[in-house]
């Protein structure tokens, strides 16, 4: 049996064939898969992580056009990249909210009265949040350290490389060393 190419399955896909449409989805889960695991380290939900992807992924058969030069597996790369830094960049940016900003809700999804061990929970986590900033200051380089923050601000390699005036190599190689570093840091005791 002959493999049917990215290419035909896109067009298929593009007038609507639900079934080239799962084809590339089952071809390419694990490539949504690779993006995933890379922001784990980050203490996101790799299931929310994949649904994020796969949203990615979807847009990326539906918007793609080949008269622009890359191929498939390239855009589709780029997409499920792209829309993880972003997701990654706000969950994040959600997670620094102040505690005092937000409301308690009941198992019912009603807002409940404070409980009383509140202030305590949330002195705990700023001191747990001041701990984790200390040490990835302490582990990354400066350099490392501009890129991850950029990443997180939803910068595409290609825009830190830019930005810091360094090739998309030398961004994605500090990127690395940055991940490494951190798995490390976060998984010994403090």
């Amino acid at each position: 049996m002959t493999r049917i190419s990215d290419e035909a399955l896109l067009e298929r896909s593009q007038h609507g064939e639900y079934a080239a449409s799962a084809e590339l989805i089952v071809r390419y889960t694990p490539v949504v898969l690779y993006y995933a695991e890379r922001y784990c380290y980050l203490g996101l939900e790799k299931e929310d992580l994949m649904q994020e992807g796969m949203i990615a992924l979807l847009s990326a058969i539906r918007t793609y056009r080949g008269d622009r030069g890359a191929a498939f597996r390239t855009y589709a790369s780029r997409c499920i990249s792209n829309g993880l830094a972003k997701v990654a960049a706000s969950q994040l940016r959600a997670r620094n909210i102040p505690l005092a900003l937000t409301a308690p809700l009941d198992e019912a999804g009603n807002v409940s009265a404070p409980s009383q061990d509140e202030p305590e929970e949330i002195v705990i986590r700023q001191e747990q949040s001041r701990d984790r900033s200390h040490r990835m200051k302490a582990e990354l380089s400066e350099y490392e350290l501009a890129c991850l923050q950029l990443l997180l601000d939803g910068c595409s390699y290609a825009q830190i490389a830019g930005r810091l005036g360094r090739t998309v190599k030398s961004v994605d190689r500090a990127l690395g060393r940055a991940r490494q570093k951190l798995r490390r840091a976060l998984a010994e005791p403090v």
